[in-house]
C-alpha cells in the first residue's frame, strides 16, 4: 500500500521513474551499509541482477567501465550507478525471458516430462557450458531453486517465481 501512495494519481511515466528509483536505491543500499553513497565495484553485478537485469559478463564489464571514475577507486558512486540503471530500466535494454520461453528451456532438460531437473544435471550444465557460473553463483542458485528434500528443481514452480 505504501508504494502505491507514492504513485497514485501520478502520470504513469513519472510513477514508473519513481518506482525504478526506489528499486535502485533499495538494491544499492544492501551493499552500502555505512550509507556513504558508494559500493564496492565487485558488488555491481549482484545489484544489477537483484534489479532483474541479466547482462552477460562482457556487458556487465562495459556497464562498470561506464560508471567508474576516470581513475578507478574500486568503488562506485550511487549517483553514477543510478543514472545508468534508470536509463537501462526505462529503455528495457535487458528484457526478461517470458514464462513460456523459460519453460521450453527447462523442458529440453526434461525429455521424460517429469516436471523437474536434478540438481547435479543443472550444476554440470551451468558450470561447463556458456557463461559458466562460479562455485559461489551455482551454490546460491541451487540453494534458491532446488527443493532441499528431493534435490531437484521443480521448474514450473521456479519459473512462476522468476518470470515477469
Amino acid at each position: 500500500m505504501a508504494a502505491h501512495a507514492l504513485t497514485d494519481g501520478l502520470d504513469p511515466v513519472v510513477a514508473r521513474k519513481r518506482e525504478i528509483f526506489r528499486s535502485i536505491k533499495e538494491g544499492f543500499a544492501l551493499f552500502d551499509p555505512e550509507k556513504k553513497g558508494m559500493c564496492d565495484v565487485r558488488e555491481i553485478g549482484t545489484i544489477v541482477r537483484h534489479l532483474g537485469i541479466n547482462p552477460t559478463e562482457i556487458e556487465l564489464r562495459d556497464m562498470i567501465t561506464e560508471i567508474e571514475e576516470e581513475e578507478p577507486t574500486g568503488f562506485i558512486a550511487f549517483e553514477r550507478f543510478e543514472r545508468m540503471m534508470q536509463r537501462i530500466m526505462l529503455e528495457n535494454q535487458y528484457p526478461r525471458d517470458s514464462e513460456e520461453k523459460l519453460l521450453r528451456a527447462f523442458r529440453t532438460l526434461d525429455p521424460e516430462n517429469k516436471g523437474y531437473v536434478e540438481a547435479d544435471k543443472i550444476r554440470t550444465l551451468l558450470t561447463t557450458h556458456g557463461e559458466r557460473f562460479s562455485q559461489e553463483e551455482i551454490e546460491d542458485f541451487l540453494h534458491f531453486a532446488v527443493d532441499a528434500e528431493s534435490g531437484v528443481l521443480h521448474y514450473e514452480d521456479y519459473v512462476v517465481q522468476v518470470a515477469p
